[in-house]
């Protein structure tokens, strides 16, 4: 017993790096565009006048690329959240320089807050007309949320562990989490995670906008705003964020290029069901304290979206944590917010930002509503060893995650 818990113990303390990583969002069409982006601070949010609920005007973060490297007329059927997480892997993988793994030993391990509601909607007008005559033959592949992380593991050719993790807001850490479990455990070598989402559909709208969470009807440069009083809600965004983790071992071994360590990562449950959440947030308040083990980051990449309940919970933490010394930020009013897809965007966001040596910034915030708080306005040119990102949302999930430049 005394050896099989050390050799245990052994395998839990190697590190999980990050070796590659794609991305599919909203002024984010790849990495190169999505760092452009960031530096330019350029808002990808659209208008659509009369398009919200009750005929409001409402933006949306839409993917507006070809997604080329999925166009084979075998996917021609495959749901949109589908395409777009295998076009971000394909892209993980390219820069993660993976070509002969042990596809027993890779994993797939992908996060949804709400699956392919874009076709769910098509399928329940059809079945509501009793028209089962155009009830498309990939119907259950639209509705099925385990169609995410099963196409991408066909699209890579990988056999190994494969989850869908639905989880809400959180579920591209929670799925990160569930991957480092299987890699401290040695059943995988490799996994493939992240996030995806396409929710754009008046299901989605209809929903959020009736307990009033949508910003509609104002200025497009107003909506979605993160740490904005005024902002009115969220503006909903569809994408996919896709990370390459592996053993550090592993990495190190076929000399692949390590562009980050994971070095803490914790998620709890707010425990008021499906209705009500934690208004004082001292849950996600844990999981920062946990990830962070009493270090500071170089920065804070929070989840703010411009619902004053989150926002305010992401400021009031910041402050008790690591207070006017660490930078805070959201790029949410540059994309939106992409549900499942969103931890893993604000991940790799850092992750650019800590190769090329700045920190992206809160776009159109204007006066500040949180005086105190040391919210990053511009982008700053500095460098950044290490960041934080937060994420909670419906279900009462919480989710941090500590990551830090690799040092050999």
């Amino acid at each position: 017993m005394e050896i099989i818990l050390e050799r245990r113990e052994n395998v839990e303390r190697e590190k999980i790096v990050i070796t590659g990583y794609g991305i599919k969002v909203p002024g984010g069409y790849g990495v190169e565009h999505f760092t452009d982006t960031l530096l330019t601070e350029k808002s990808a949010l659209d208008l659509f006048i009369g398009e919200g609920t009750e005929g409001k005007n409402i933006a949306f973060g839409v993917v507006h690329d070809r997604l080329e490297d999925v166009q084979d007329k075998k996917y021609k059927r495959y749901p949109r959240i589908s395409l777009l997480a295998m076009s971000a892997a394909g892209e993980a993988i390219r820069m993660a320089g993976y070509k002969n793994w042990d596809t027993y030993r890779t994993g797939v391990f992908m996060g949804t807050a709400l699956g392919g509601t874009l076709g769910y909607d098509q399928m329940v007008v059809l079945a509501h007309q009793s028209n089962f005559k155009d009830v498309p033959v990939n119907g259950c592949g639209i509705v099925h949320y385990h169609s995410l992380a099963s196409s991408i593991a066909e699209f890579v050719g990988v056999h190994g562990v494969t989850r869908t993790v639905a989880t809400g807001c959180s579920a591209s850490i929670d799925a990160i989490q569930d991957a480092m479990m299987y890699l401290h455990m040695g059943e995988l070598d490799a996994c493939i995670v992240g996030g995806a989402d396409a929710p754009l559909s008046k299901t989605v709208m209809y929903a959020f906008g009736k307990i009033r969470c949508l910003s509609q009807d104002k200025e497009l440069h107003m909506m979605g705003v993160p740490f904005s009083k005024k902002s009115g809600g969220f503006v909903m965004a569809e994408g996919a964020s896709v990370l390459i983790l592996e053993k550090e071992s592993i990495a190190r071994k076929r000399g692949a290029r390590i562009l980050g360590v994971i070095d803490g990562i914790s998620t709890t449950n707010d425990g008021k069901g499906i209705f009500f959440s934690d208004r004082e947030g001292k849950h996600l308040l844990h999981d920062i304290k946990r990830a962070a083990g009493g270090k500071n980051p170089s920065y804070v990449n929070s989840q703010a979206l411009g619902m004053v309940e989150n926002d305010t919970i992401e400021a009031i933490n910041h402050m008790k944590v690591f207070g006017e010394s660490v930078p805070i930020t959201s790029i949410k009013g540059i994309t939106g917010h992409t549900f499942g897809a969103s931890a893993g965007m604000q991940i790799i966001s850092s992750l650019i930002g800590m190769e090329r040596h700045f920190i992206p910034s809160t776009i159109h915030i204007g006066q500040n509503d949180y005086p105190d708080v040391p919210i990053v306005c511009h982008t700053i040119q500095t460098q950044v060893d290490s960041f934080i990102v937060t994420s909670h949302g419906y279900g009462g999930n919480n989710a941090c995650i500590f990551i830090s430049k690799y040092e050999c």
